[in-house]
């Protein structure tokens, strides 16, 4: 490559990351309080509406079985009709579904709501891992992703305290619970914003008007050359679907997917359960201030990822990390060391994320991408509904969260191990 190709490259990804990142990152802020802000809705409406742990569980996890059974066709659908169409038609949807868990009375509302918004979800993450793809170099995709899942730390970090907030200070406003706000508040947001979504975004660099058209002729350049590079091919649905390498990186996902999102779903509860005299703004401070290191270790790890352009090492690394952070949780006998924990585990779980997708899109190439990363996602989508249901269930046999938390513990140590068997590919 060139001086000068380098310093249109950079110009080009500089471009790219302000226009597209920060919308991205909004939208996928709203997907993310949106499918767990059930975890605060909890600490009143398992009481109000005589919900056992078990239920919650099994009912939070619904959201993620939906989720994995619509992934793949999801997929195939926005690159069929593109981004624009699809991400702004589902947040629609989503954010109508998510306001009406206002209205749920039941078991059976619960199960059926939770799962109805996993389906209207399913295309976002996948489509959007995908949608990257379009713009970024596999050289460049770690970091990009790593900023586009900065979404996760501002969910997290902002999101948590204003659940917490809505919890404590609407209920009874119109006759309504606390937990019924959280939902309304939360959910319609994702609608205006699906509607600006079907209007300005671009589905690919050729409808980039705000590059230049010499910095379009490179991207698009750029990613013809990355096409027909030598990657993992598989022809027909289904062996794209079972090829080993597909196969290794959806196991891996199903693991470390599942241990990061168990603790999300039931951090707050926990909380609640060693001191039943926090309030649900301080609930939402001790869940949130931990993604501050999620969002450091997204950027700084994805970045070196880069630059070494070593994927594995940095995965398992990071999986280790969350798996420590795991057991100083289940071992804890107060807050402080319970806060620890999820500080480390947090730590580990950002180091992983982006470098595990940098890995996802090179190791599949073009030719496997709209399948591959949603079989992907699919199976971390399986997992996140295994580890939370389960996590009810333990909780309702053992009356402890240890159990539960090892679990988890053990789930972010066989990703680490198992991420090693994906094969790797020059760069």
């Amino acid at each position: 490559m060139t001086d000068q190709d380098e310093v249109l490259g950079s110009a080009v990804r500089r471009q790219i990351s302000l226009r597209l990142i920060p919308l991205l990152i909004v939208i996928y802020v709203l997907a993310h309080l949106d499918r767990v802000n059930v975890s605060f809705a909890a600490l009143t409406m398992n009481a109000d509406l005589g919900f056992s742990n078990t239920v919650y569980g099994l009912g939070a996890g619904l959201f993620f079985f939906g989720y994995f059974l619509f992934e793949v066709p999801a997929n195939l659908i926005l690159e069929r009709i593109g981004a624009r169409r699809l991400i702004g038609s589902i947040m629609l949807l989503w954010g109508a579904l998510s306001a009406a868990m206002a209205l749920v009375t039941s078991p059976a509302d619960f199960y059926v709501m939770r799962f109805a918004l996993g389906v209207a979800e399913s295309g976002l993450y996948p489509g959007i891992i995908l949608y990257l793809t379009y713009w970024f170099r596999d050289r460049d995709r770690a970091t990009a992703i790593g900023q586009f899942s900065l979404a996760l730390a501002v969910a997290g970090l902002l999101g948590s305290p204003l659940s917490g907030a809505i919890m404590d200070g609407m209920g009874g406003m119109l006759g309504l619970a606390s937990w019924q706000w959280l939902f309304i508040v939360e959910g319609l947001p994702t609608v205006a914003l699906g509607l600006l979504v079907l209007m300005v975004l671009p589905d690919r660099p050729a409808q980039a008007h705000w590059l230049t058209q010499a910095q379009r002729d490179w991207l698009e350049s750029a990613l013809a050359a990355e096409r027909t590079a030598p990657a993992t091919v598989a022809h027909g649905m289904l062996r794209k679907i079972l090829h080993p390498t597909v196969l290794a990186l959806a196991l891996t996902y199903f693991l470390f997917l599942g241990a990061f999102t168990g603790v999300i779903f039931w951090s707050p509860k926990l909380l609640q359960a060693l001191d039943p005299t926090l309030s649900a703004t301080a609930v939402g401070w001790l869940v949130g201030v931990p993604y501050l290191l999620f969002g450091a270790a997204l950027i700084g790890w994805g970045r070196h990822s880069d630059r070494t352009g070593e994927r594995h090492w940095h995965i398992s690394i990071g999986a280790l990390g969350t798996a420590g952070g795991y057991i100083l949780m289940a071992y804890a006998d107060g807050i402080p060391m319970v806060f620890v924990g999820m500080l480390l585990a947090l730590l580990g779980a950002g180091a992983a994320f982006s470098c595990f997708w940098g890995l996802v899109t090179g190791a599949l190439g073009p030719a496997m991408a709209a399948v591959g990363i949603a079989v992907v996602n699919s199976a971390g989508a399986l997992g996140s509904f295994v580890t939370v249901s389960a996590l009810g269930k333990l909780l309702e046999l053992t009356h402890s969260y240890r159990p539960g938390i090892l679990l988890l513990s053990g789930a972010a140590i066989l990703a680490a191990i198992l991420v090693q068997r994906v094969p790797r590919r020059a760069r």
